[in-house]
């Protein structure tokens, strides 16, 4: 899915972890969230859909713009529209006020790096190689069309996320072949 922000920008929700998504959880379910994790304490016998009962709850999804901070929501009782809203003054439009929807910890999220190389140039992207970092990080340089470069890059790009503890998984894939992952506990 994706949609245009009133303020131009094209907001894409094709990817998980994405650091201007997030779900919201009405406050009249809060009761049934802690009901529900509190079966995950007791013993059973049967399977308890823990998982599928919480997920209910977190059926509306909020998009907040990075470029301006404006506020999307799901509107439940028409369909799913999005709905939405304003920052409320400049001061809201800070930097910091676009974030909202950030996890809570923040920069140090761990997130995780993937990387494609194609000898032959998918109609999706514009150069034989791409790295996507998905961490609350930004990085320059991703987009490549020399493989020693982009090669180079990722192992670059890698070793500081390592350093700064932000990643959790890393893959590299060339020409759908799966040639890197980190750590060596999930190579299958």
């Amino acid at each position: 899915m994706h949609f245009s922000c009133q303020c131009g920008n094209v907001i894409h929700d094709t990817s998980d972890n994405l650091s201007y998504k997030g779900y919201i959880i009405a406050d009249q379910d809060i009761d049934y969230l802690i009901e529900t994790i509190e079966k995950l304490e007791k013993p059973h016998t049967q399977y308890i859909g823990v998982y599928d009962e919480i997920s209910k709850l977190l059926r509306r999804t909020v998009y907040q713009c990075p470029d301006c901070g404006r506020v999307y929501i799901e509107n439940l009782a028409h369909d799913y529209k999005l709905v939405g809203f304003n920052p409320d003054s400049e001061k809201q439009q800070e930097d910091d006020n676009k974030k909202l929807l950030l996890s809570t910890f923040g920069e140090k999220w761990k997130g995780y790096l993937s990387a494609d190389w194609n000898d032959d140039i998918p109609d999706w992207q514009e150069h034989h190689g791409i790295i996507m970092p998905e961490v609350n990080v930004k990085f320059k340089n991703l987009e490549f069309d020399d493989f020693e470069s982009f090669k180079r890059r990722f192992f670059e790009v890698l070793e500081y996320m390592k350093h700064m503890n932000i990643v959790s998984s890393a893959v590299l894939h060339v020409n759908g072949k799966r040639t890197y992952v980190w750590p060596e506990s999930e190579r299958r």
